[in-house]
């Protein structure tokens, strides 16, 4: 027991094992803090899955309060050096190859003793370190909430996620949306009408694999598969969303049928008010349709009138995003330094004297919720 009263369990070999069997040493504690989780990726139907595809030196910690679990991570294990200084590090563990990590932990929100936990007790539920420094952080995150006053954080200047708000109703969202926008969608709708219409299926439950799959064909058809980005390309990934969709729930893919042929689709789920559009698709032979877009403008009015979805997060940020009036909505990096180590303590000295000296833009100490993601030390 720490002298805050929360026992550690800490990381240790087997934690540390690679392979999918790790995860199940920590099931349970996930599957009892599921309900907490603001991000898919912090779902338990999530990790079970994404378990396979984390690569590293992992560690898999949990924090327990009277036999109940109070807070689980998966971080990463690396070693560095520097100027003759051997230091260990902890970081984010990261789900394939995908450009954000798609992991993170989670805290008991319903426990009054949650907020004995500190970043210090977290941090050591996964083993020695000495610099604790994690990336593409989402507003919201337990490590941002636990970081205020002990670490610093930077907002990312080439990271971010699309959000578009959908509290208002259909309408009302359609006028904030620039005038050549709106036209652009009207005169799409109308292109599809003059070929015979369109149609709409949402597919959710036991419909998922067969439009999964469709999905993955249409991706492969376009420029994806033409660079070796799309699902059908990476089969690791593939088998990861086939696998999840199902277990997810909430999990839905939306496809735009011009005719008898897929014009157009997306995956999605929702999590704690959020719909998540994981991935987007369209048939390229079909774009002075236009039919993207007018699958979006669907998705987007049908969440409007949806009292269960706040917002569509679109999981990354790119140019597109603005002209469907979304904001963008920061990620940060986070660097906390262990002055309890010799390692931590000497790391964190020379960090900040690089810093004074060199006066690095952007670092704040974590502030409270409300008041900003950080503020000047």
């Amino acid at each position: 027991m720490s002298d805050k009263g929360v026992a550690r369990i800490t990381a240790h070999e087997h934690f540390n094992q690679h392979g999918f069997d790790r995860f199940g040493n920590v099931r349970w504690a996930w599957q009892e803090l599921g309900a907490n989780a603001k991000y898919f990726f912090q779902t338990p139907e999530w990790m079970e899955h994404a378990a396979a595809l984390i690569e590293g030196d992992l560690a898999w910690g949990v924090l327990t309060e009277s036999g109940r679990p109070a807070a689980v991570s998966v971080l990463r294990h690396s070693q560095r050096k520097r100027a003759g200084i051997r230091f260990r590090v902890l970081e984010e563990a990261r789900v394939g190859d995908w450009l954000y990590p798609y992991t993170d932990c989670l805290l008991d929100r319903k426990a009054g003793g949650r907020r004995t936990i500190d970043l210090d007790d977290f941090a050591d539920a996964s083993g020695p370190w000495d610099v604790l420094n994690l990336r593409a952080l989402r507003v919201g995150s337990p490590w941002i909430e636990l970081a205020v006053g002990r670490a610093y954080l930077q907002e990312e200047p080439d990271g971010g996620v699309g959000i578009l708000g959908t509290r208002l109703g259909p309408d009302d969202w359609l006028r904030t949306l620039p005038r050549n926008m709106r036209d652009s969608i009207r005169k799409a709708r109308g292109r599809i009408e003059a070929c015979g219409g369109g149609q709409v299926v949402v597919s959710t439950g036991p419909e998922l694999p067969a439009a999964y799959e469709q999905f993955v064909a249409l991706e492969a058809s376009g420029w994806k598969g033409a660079q070796g980005t799309a699902l059908s390309r990476r089969p690791a990934m593939r088998g990861l969303l086939r696998d999840y969709l199902p277990s997810a729930g909430t999990a839905h893919i939306r496809s735009l049928f011009v005719g008898d042929r897929l014009a157009a689709s997306q995956v999605g789920v929702t999590v704690d008010g959020s719909l998540f559009l994981m991935k987007v698709a369209y048939d390229e032979q079909l774009a002075h349709l236009s039919p993207g877009n007018v699958l979006m403008a669907n998705l987007v009015e049908e969440c409007c009138e949806d009292p269960a979805v706040d917002r569509i997060d679109c999981t990354v940020w790119q140019e597109w995003h603005q002209r469907w009036g979304m904001v963008r909505e920061p990620t940060y990096r986070l660097l906390a330094f262990n002055h309890r180590t010799v390692g931590g303590a000497v790391v964190g000295s020379a960090w900040h004297s690089r810093r004074l000296f060199t006066r690095q833009r952007g670092w704040r100490v974590a502030e409270p919720e409300g008041k900003g993601a950080g503020a000047r030390p």
